[in-house]
């Protein structure tokens, strides 16, 4: 089924699984420099300093419902290990760091981002992207950021923020591209 013709993709469950007892934050995916995939088959896309875990991707008005589920899952495992999440002002003109992820996030379509500081200076986005409209693709990213492109009290100086835009065409190359060994 090409990706003109598929209503909705998902992560698999083994990779769902991994992210969220990762607390949303594996450590291969923050460490990663390339485009590929981690452990538990979680696909990681590299964007400059920021990676990008495509989590879904659909074509219809309302949110599938493991969409939605895996939203609040992850929410909840980012909850646990850092607190109430905050809401990324998308609309906000800045000069700094911020404005810079928040232009880059309004690019491509984003539309509501939680987000989580943790302890070893990494911001952790949930990004919901597309306008709801019939022909639209909306889709569900997670974000691994420095802190600085989302924290209000500690913003990074301005920089150029990488394009952030990814399609699940991406995620089908990184399994095509899989050459690891399998035992």
């Amino acid at each position: 089924m090409t990706a003109a013709t598929r209503q909705s993709t998902i992560l698999p469950e083994e990779a769902r699984r991994a992210l969220v007892s990762a607390y949303a934050a594996p450590a291969g995916a923050i460490e990663a420099t390339h485009d590929g995939l981690i452990e538990g088959a979680v696909p990681v896309l590299v964007r400059g300093d920021a990676r990008i875990v495509p989590l879904a991707e659909w074509h219809s008005a309302g949110t599938p419902a493991d969409a939605e589920e895996l939203w609040h899952s992850l929410s909840a495992a980012c909850l646990y290990r850092a607190g109430n999440w905050s809401l990324l002002d998308l609309d906000a003109e800045r000069d700094d760091a911020i404005g810079d992820y928040t232009a880059a996030l309004r690019a491509v379509g984003a539309t509501r981002v939680r987000y989580w500081i943790y302890p070893d200076g990494v911001g952790v986005a949930l990004v919901r992207a597309g306008d709801g409209s019939p022909e639209a693709t909306l889709s569900l990213a997670l974000h691994l950021v420095p802190d600085g492109w989302v924290f209000h009290r500690s913003p990074g100086p301005s920089q150029d923020v990488p394009a952030l835009r990814w399609s699940w065409g991406d995620v089908d190359a990184l399994s095509a591209d899989d050459r690891g060994l399998s035992l």
